[in-house]
């Protein structure tokens, strides 16, 4: 579900440190007169200087359309962090997770432009499924503008964020991805709290 691999690159970018257009070399707005170069030249140079070469992390994007992992390849590589994201076909449920905490973001498709919403609805509660028994430890999020298939994930949000996808009221859902039950869990987290 990665598609054209927007979410993983902006991931690397921001886990390199790297500011937005550092690759972009000509700005419409340098060609204003009164453009004040040197000082442009002087915050690219300190932009450059903040990027970092290596991350710990694993940044992981699949989808099961050989074309969308093509375009990520692609997007990528034109983005300068084709090294840092490990891209498969394969369907989100078959993606291998790493045993380490850490992010999962999906980013379904929600019936406004593709997919027929009948058969999103399984999608959306086999999305729910993989969360809960894959992802273990993990925050989760799921991109979605369609909050009626949202309900379908079966799982309980912890956040909700309103934004804007070309137009379409869109929500940026968090979920707090446990083992067992929530009871269970709550419990757990209010004792480890506890212990000095």
């Amino acid at each position: 579900m990665c598609g054209s691999g927007t979410i993983a690159i902006e991931a690397a970018l921001i886990a390199l440190n790297r500011a937005p257009g550092l690759l972009r070399n000509n700005f419409g707005f340098r060609h204003l007169k009164g453009f004040p170069a040197p000082a442009w030249k002087e915050l690219r140079k300190k932009a450059q200087e903040k990027a970092v070469r290596h991350f710990s992390g694993q940044i992981i994007a699949t989808d099961m359309d050989r074309r969308a992992i093509a375009a990520a390849e692609q997007n990528a590589a034109n983005a300068g962090v084709q090294n840092w994201i490990r891209l498969a076909v394969c369907d989100y449920s078959e993606t291998d997770i790493p045993p380490e905490q850490g992010i999962v973001i999906m980013n379904p498709p929600y019936g406004e432009r593709l997919g027929n919403v009948q058969k999103l609805e399984r999608t959306y509660a086999g999305m729910g499924n993989f969360l809960k028994n894959s992802c273990a430890g993990y925050r989760g999020f799921i991109f979605t503008g369609n909050v009626e298939l949202a309900k379908k994930v079966g799982l309980k949000t912890r956040r909700r964020l309103v934004f804007f996808n070309s137009g379409i009221e869109c929500r940026l859902l968090e979920y707090e991805l446990y083992e067992g039950t929530y009871k269970d869990w709550k419990t757990g987290t209010e004792q480890e709290k506890a212990t000095p």
